[in-house]
């Protein structure tokens, strides 16, 4: 008989093949939820809700090295269908703060939806690696409210490192008050609950050119791209369906590769030179820019777990062959 599990995850591209029925995960039947990541998560860690489910790798490190959230009884397969890369792009400037990119960020005040929030974190790794800015150098606001802060639910919220100056603010809509008084120099919106006017003073300084330069830098560097969510299975399933694990890797795969030649299919429509674009980006990033598996991933998932040491938010070195299954 198959499984009947109910799925969250925020619309993705790669998943689609999945959704639609052109890939199947076998003697398995999804019922797919969809919402927008931040709410997916905090929905996560309060309910438990979903049997399988997309989740901020940031927050799996915390909740999977703290005894608290044993309860919760996940784990995560290493499948990586997400980057942050839309959330990078809307990093909004007051006029008046001087930060034309992000090499300008030492000394300011910086705003994001969630200071533990995996993008939030890569920002760090970057500003850290490519600048050598610490994240005591910038004074920072969690624009989330506390009712929907992941990091008020897994009580990270209240300045983790030692010097490090972290301010919560409570009112929905607060954080787009002061960077429009320039009382914030700079302000990360996540299109949910943390939003940002353009208006004549307050601008986007993350373009689209600069983040791919950027992100470049980083690969140069580390060979790394960002990566912000994983796919979590709860161990309930897989105690009841060990094969589970499995056959859901292979169909995320064959999703992925068949999203692939969708895009490289419509891409014609527009580009004039399709494979020309598509070498641009694999200069900058990898033939592959969704890599799976946990070998082909590990210093990505390292990164994380090092920034995460030094911000405070995790204390012991997580085992990563524990925390991720590769299945064989």
């Amino acid at each position: 008989m198959a499984l009947k599990l109910k799925a969250g995850h925020s619309p993705n591209p790669r998943l689609q093949p999945l959704v639609d029925g052109a890939v199947k995960v076998e003697a398995a039947e999804l019922e797919w939820e969809f919402d927008h990541p931040g709410s997916l998560f905090h929905r996560q860690l309060v309910e438990n809700r979903y049997d399988v489910f997309e989740f901020s790798i940031a927050d799996y490190f915390v909740v999977s090295t703290r005894r608290e959230w044993e309860h919760l009884g996940w784990q995560a397969l290493p499948v990586f269908m997400s980057k942050p890369l839309g959330l990078i792009v809307n990093f909004h400037a007051h006029e008046k703060s001087g930060v034309h990119t992000f090499a300008d960020l030492r000394g300011k005040s910086l705003g994001v939806p969630d200071y533990g929030m995996t993008a939030a974190v890569w920002l760090r790794i970057m500003l850290r690696v490519l600048y050598g800015i610490q994240a005591t150098e910038i004074t920072w606001y969690n624009g989330r409210p506390s009712d929907k802060r992941h990091g008020r639910v897994l009580n990270i919220d209240r300045d983790p490192t030692p010097g490090l100056k972290l301010i919560n603010l409570e009112r929905e809509g607060e954080l787009n008050e002061l960077i429009q008084r320039g009382d914030v120099d700079v302000a990360l919106a996540d299109s949910a609950s943390v939003k940002i006017e353009e208006t004549p003073s307050v601008r986007i300084f993350s373009t689209p050119e600069l983040v791919l330069k950027t992100i470049g830098e980083l690969y140069a560097a580390r060979k790394v791209t960002p990566v912000n969510h994983t796919l979590v299975v709860k161990r309930s399933v897989l105690e009841q369906d060990p094969g589970f694990a499995k056959r859901l890797y292979q169909a995320c795969v064959a999703s992925k590769r068949e999203a692939y030649r969708r895009a490289r299919e419509a891409a014609a429509g527009y580009l004039l030179l399709p494979e020309v674009s598509f070498g641009e980006q694999a200069s900058l990033v990898g033939e592959d820019p969704y890599p799976f598996g946990l070998n082909e991933c590990r210093p990505i998932l390292e990164h994380i777990a090092e920034q995460l040491r030094i911000d405070g938010l995790i204390q012991v070195q997580p085992d990563l062959d524990k925390l991720w299954l590769q299945p064989a």
